[in-house]
């Protein structure tokens, strides 16, 4: 299987090459979830004949390995993974979509590897420091933590009480095959972390940024697009956080326009 490992401690991250004649495009998914979420999800789908995809598991996820310490989880050795998964397939630069987790990841490296990405497309998150008054913050906490003492069913039953959405049939057989203390480090990590980005107003690279408007990190996810020179900002209205990432019609369009216009 192929892995990429990374030079600061030697986590390995596993990442599959779809192939293809196109510019290369890589997909991180989201807290919880593998790589087959990203391969499955309709964007990647609707863009396998124009471009190269890669996904690319998070450490602590799927066929990555799973530190147990939340000091693995530093952005800047997230960030590492990520340059280290193109490194191995000999990319100077890719595109890049992250959904959610994977879009605070995106963010990341926009920061600390602009070299690396010809263009970011983030679904659902920011890059400022996480809002103690987000439902979801500290409902992932306490459920994080009874995971870790009695399995991921209980935690996939409370993440989808809390909201309001039953996960697909796929999405949860994923989500019970998680490590719990893996993820509970990685979001106990993902907390302390202070904003990503000194100053966005310096960027120079190619966005796309949406959300749900009825998810909790809209606003933030907004005002992100507007402090990144030329970003391009959608609001998806009636869309919540995990229905935004699914949206294929209103997103597609402006995807290949951005993807199309900068070269890699």
């Amino acid at each position: 299987m192929p892995y990429a490992s990374n030079p600061m401690d030697g986590v390995r991250t596993y990442y599959e090459d779809a192939g293809g004649s196109g510019p290369p495009v890589v997909v991180y998914a989201g807290l919880m979830d593998p790589l087959e979420w990203s391969r499955a999800s309709g964007l990647a789908r609707a863009l396998g004949d124009e471009f190269r995809l890669i996904y690319a598991d998070h450490r602590g996820h799927g066929r990555s390995d799973k530190p147990h310490d939340a000091s693995a989880y530093a952005l800047r050795t997230r960030v590492a993974d990520a340059v280290a998964v193109l490194d191995a397939l000999d990319i100077e630069r890719a595109h890049l979509i992250g959904f959610s987790w994977g879009a605070r990841l995106g963010f990341a490296i926009g920061e600390h590897a602009p070299e690396r990405v010809s263009s970011l497309v983030l679904c659902g998150n920011q890059p400022y420091t996480w809002e103690s008054n987000w439902t979801f913050v500290p409902m992932l906490t306490s459920a994080l933590t009874l995971a870790k003492r009695h399995g991921m069913r209980g935690f996939v039953e409370d993440v989808e009480s809390a909201l309001g959405e039953r996960f697909s049939e796929g999405t949860r057989n994923w989500m019970l095959a998680n490590d719990p203390v893996a993820l509970d480090a990685a979001w106990r990590s993902s907390l302390a972390e202070g904003p990503i980005s000194g100053d966005l107003r310096k960027w120079r690279i190619p966005c796309l940024i949406y959300a749900g408007a009825e998810d909790e990190m809209h606003d933030n996810a907004k005002r992100a697009a507007g402090e990144i020179p030329g970003a391009v900002w959608l609001s998806l209205a009636g869309h919540t956080h995990l229905s935004a990432a699914d949206e294929v019609d209103e997103v597609l369009p402006r995807v290949r326009e951005l993807f199309h216009s900068t070269a890699t």
